[in-house]
């Protein structure tokens, strides 16, 4: 922990110091009150202790009552302070990372909807692009959002591709109602698909879901701010109230705060733009009748029936899309040398831009405008309001498993060790903690604790799914990473490049299990043939303890394959869940999780468009799906 005499006081918090020093009756005490303060000011990630993070400590302090406090009052306060301090670091998501899932108490879908309010209100009327993937949109809630934010802010511009379903104008389908307003700042696509077969008795095509080219089974969006990455919001969670009120479901929010949250967003921005600008891929809503008309008329004719000839409608594509870039907002709390050339050229000054940088690095991270010019009086008056947007206010945290060898230098490293951790990475994949840096590349100890506050080991990455119509087979994603590579470990443990499938990101994860390594999974569908099953089997054989909640719909296979396991006598156990649909797509082992939108089938890995994440080293994202397997296990059946 920071030591008492490492922090910067503000000289507003100056009395509100004494004043809690003052309230402790032996040097001991004094020492338990110095530690409180040490944590308030830490709560926002930096040694700087403000006039609010004080009032925190002596607040707590004046409830406990007069004078000074005996040793278990004094205990009691302080704990009373740490409590809110925590509440504050939650809420105010420094990490960049949120879980929510369903029947906890809290609506999802109302926590969606926020969040896209809250995304236009951060854009201020600034240009910002909501980018969607969804399977399935029937929350009226949603709807109504996305009306009201297009018709009220013209900044805003909603791009949304669904599944061909969702075309339909039956079965509460919210997007051809949506698009009956013809808001011009929202623009529609549907999934290329034509998932029919023919019906001898009815001399017609019906819909058959097995007969699909592949879904649009994504279930996120993201939010891009002026050029800047903003926020994505994915997971298990189709947008309905019945996904909000009768399924377990998942739903997890990242927020651009440094490298390792920055990265999902940008890539889940990409696939969205590959996505949206292939033709076989994804069609407007015309584009979209007449490619069905069209095939509608070549399957009647191919069984002797007369085509229904319907006139073609006007074409009604839209521009290609690009993702677009800011090339003035920085990250204040960043290590490139573009947030620096950035921050000098709105302060006008390197020589001011370089000393930001030095009480950054001495002191810990800037958390708004207000303590920017409270500890650097400098800047204010070379700040208009108008510049204030360009300025993000970044976690400070660099993540070893993200930072380019140029941020690791910044950072603190020399760059000769800097290249020796990319290096290290790039051939054998990430690192599962800081302490790996002196184990596997032998980085000084003392180098390590010295740097340590500013570095995390918290690895995110996103994994895709794609197949356009008439492709002969799958890909890894429509965007410019379709075709790269991740460092997994394959069947035997070793680590190496892999495309980067959704199915890797779940087999990485059993492959490295060991013996006495506990997996938890929840899985809405599973086939015991898929590659991730037939992974997690291997894993169980190798002695890890396996533990599996599936939805009682479209399992029965799988659960008799872990049944046939169980009497093996390997430690596996299995249960159901009947009562509600459990429709999540997770699993936990250790500190790190994947989840997404793809169950464990093959039509999930061979041809529907899917996304998986892995969120590596974070404790606290490894919890809550733990503790919501440990509810799921609880509340499901034996099979």
């Amino acid at each position: 922990m920071t030591a008492f005499s490492a922090l910067k006081v503000t000289p507003d918090a100056r009395a509100l110091v004494d004043q809690a020093l003052a309230r402790a009756t032996t040097q001991a005490d004094r020492e338990r009150v110095k530690a409180a303060l040490v944590a308030a000011a830490a709560a926002d990630l930096n040694r700087v202790l403000t006039v609010s993070e004080a009032q925190i400590v002596t607040d707590a302090f004046t409830a406990a009552g007069p004078g000074q406090l005996p040793p278990d009052a004094l205990k009691l306060a302080i704990d009373s302070a740490n409590a809110t301090l925590k509440a504050m670091t939650d809420s105010a998501d420094l990490d960049g990372i949120s879980n929510l899932f369903t029947l906890q108490g809290a609506s999802v879908e109302k926590r969606m909807v926020q969040e896209l309010k809250d995304a236009v209100g951060r854009a201020n009327g600034r240009p910002i692009n909501v980018n969607m993937l969804i399977f399935e949109f029937q929350s009226d809630a949603m709807e109504k959002a996305i009306t009201d934010l297009a018709t009220d802010n013209p900044n805003v511009t909603f791009r949304i591709i669904a599944d061909s379903g969702q075309a339909s104008e039956t079965g509460g389908n919210a997007l051809p109602e949506l698009m009956k307003r013809g808001l011009p700042n929202v623009q529609v696509k549907y999934k290329k698909d034509f998932p029919y077969v023919w019906s001898a008795a009815r001399k017609e095509p019906i819909y058959n879901h097995g007969s699909t080219q592949g879904l649009n089974h994504h279930k996120g969006f993201t939010t891009t701010i002026d050029g800047v990455p903003d926020a994505l919001l994915t997971g298990s969670f189709n947008w309905s109230s019945t996904a909000d009120t009768k399924n377990y479901e998942d739903l997890t929010v990242f927020r651009n705060r440094d490298a390792a949250t920055r990265r999902p967003i940008t890539q889940f921005t990409a696939e969205f733009a590959g996505y949206w600008n292939n033709p076989n891929a994804a069609l407007s809503p015309n584009d979209f009748k007449n490619f069905k008309a069209a095939q509608w008329d070549a399957m009647m004719v191919a069984h002797g029936e007369a085509p229904i000839g319907a006139t073609p409608l006007p074409s009604d594509g839209y521009p290609e899309y690009t993702v677009p870039t800011s090339v003035k907002a920085f990250d204040i709390n960043g290590y490139s040398a573009e947030d620096e050339a950035r921050l000098a050229k709105v302060l006008g000054s390197k020589d001011l831009a370089r000393k930001v940088i030095s009480e950054r690095t001495k002191f810990g991270r800037f958390s708004s405008i207000d303590e920017l010019t409270l500890r650097m009086p400098g800047v204010a008056p070379r700040l208009t309001p108008d510049e204030y947007p360009l300025i993000n206010f970044g976690s400070g945290q660099l993540s070893i498993n993200a930072a380019t060898v140029e941020e690791l230098d910044r950072v603190g490293f020399s760059r000769g060790q800097a290249e020796v951790i990319v290096a290290y990475r790039n051939e054998h994949g990430d690192y599962d903690s800081i302490d790996d840096l002196a184990i596997k590349v032998g980085i000084p100890a003392p180098t390590i604790k010295r740097l340590g506050p500013n570095l995390t080991a918290v690895d995110i990455e996103v994994f895709f799914n794609s197949r356009a119509s008439g492709d002969p087979s799958g890909g890894t994603g429509y965007g410019p990473d379709g075709s790269r590579l991740a460092m997994v470990a394959n069947a035997n443990g070793v680590v190496e490049p892999t495309r980067a499938s959704v199915v890797v990101a779940a087999t990485d994860l059993f492959n490295r299990a060991q013996a006495g390594q506990k997996i938890c999974v929840a899985m809405y569908g599973a086939n015991p043939s898929a590659p991730e099953f037939k992974a997690m089997v291997a894993a169980a054989r190798r002695g890890a303890i396996v533990r599996v909640v599936f939805e009682d719909d479209f399992t029965q296979t799988s659960v008799a394959a872990l049944q046939a396991l169980m009497n093996q006598g390997l430690d596996v156990d299995v249960r159901i869940q009947k009562a509600k649909t459990m429709h999540e797509k997770f699993g936990v082992l250790g500190n790190d999780v994947f989840f997404g939108s793809a169950n464990f089938s093959e039509s999930s890995s061979t041809k529907h468009s899917e996304n998986r994440i892995t969120v590596k080293n974070h404790e606290e994202t490894a919890r809550q799906f733990q503790s919501r397997f440990d509810e799921l296990w609880v509340k499901s059946k034996l099979p």
